[in-house]
Parts: C-alpha cells; sequence; structure tokens
C-alpha cells in the first residue's frame, strides 16, 4: 500500500520526464515531409487541427473552434477554452496534469510530455494528435 502511495505523489508532483527522442522525419503517402514529435498518452482518441500555441493568458483569445492547444504545460485557466479546441498537447505533464484532466473530461485527444513542442510547433501548422500513440506529427506547416 505504501508504494502505490508514493506513485501517486509522484504523479501529482508535476511533469514526468518524456521521452528522449525530441523528434523525427517522416514522410507522408503525397511525398511531404512530416515532423513527428513523442510524448505521452494522456487521453485517447486523434484529432486532425491548426495549431494554437499558448504561452501566457494574453494568448487566449486567440483559441477558436477547433484548434489545437500546444503549450508547454495547461493551466487551468484554459479550462474556458477547452470546450472549443479538437486536441490538446503539452510539452510538460503526466496523467495527473491539467492538460491530461481536461481532455479526459471533455472527450478530446491528448499528449503530454513532448520535449521541445513549443519550439517546433508555430501557429497554424497543420497537426495530427494521437492520443493513443502518444504522438504530435505536424503534417502541414503553416505557409
Amino acid at each position: 500500500m505504501k508504494a502505490n502511495a508514493q506513485a501517486l505523489n509522484r504523479i501529482s508532483e508535476g511533469p514526468l520526464p518524456g521521452p528522449k527522442e525530441e523528434k523525427r522525419e517522416a514522410t507522408s503517402s503525397d511525398g511531404h515531409p512530416v515532423v513527428v514529435m513523442i510524448g505521452r498518452a494522456a487521453s485517447p482518441g486523434t484529432a486532425i487541427g491548426r495549431a494554437v500555441v499558448v504561452m501566457s493568458k494574453d494568448d487566449i483569445p486567440h483559441v477558436k473552434e477547433g484548434m489545437v492547444v500546444v503549450s508547454e504545460k495547461a493551466s487551468p485557466k484554459l479550462g474556458v477554452v477547452i470546450p472549443k479546441v479538437c486536441a490538446i498537447a503539452t510539452e510538460y505533464g503526466g496523467m495527473g496534469a491539467a492538460a491530461s484532466i481536461f481532455a479526459r473530461e471533455y472527450g478530446i485527444p491528448a499528449v503530454v510530455s513532448v520535449p521541445g513542442l513549443t519550439k517546433i510547433v508555430r501557429d497554424g501548422d497543420l497537426l495530427l494528435v494521437d492520443g493513443m500513440t502518444g504522438t504530435v506529427k505536424i503534417i502541414k506547416p503553416k505557409a
């Protein structure tokens, strides 16, 4: 029983270290390059949408219907826009993080602990978030 309590405490303490691999390149069926970033699956499902990078509360008004929220970590302030988005991807976090909880509550895919996510993804990139495999793919960068 003591080991379970310790594990729960570690989960709630903050971000878990993510995978070592930051990104890899792939090619789509039509020959376009695809950037694949690997994190931790936090809420099942897949979604495709335009990225909106949210680094502070000032970025929240830029979140539109059907977008993918990309952030270092999700704060409770993001709760007001979560019903509008199709997925969440964060650079930090674990299963007990706000992003994971929001996503499971609203039934949208989420991937957390994606190394370098906010340095790689730009506003307007077309992303595929796979909450089963823990991957975030840039399938079409913003032109």
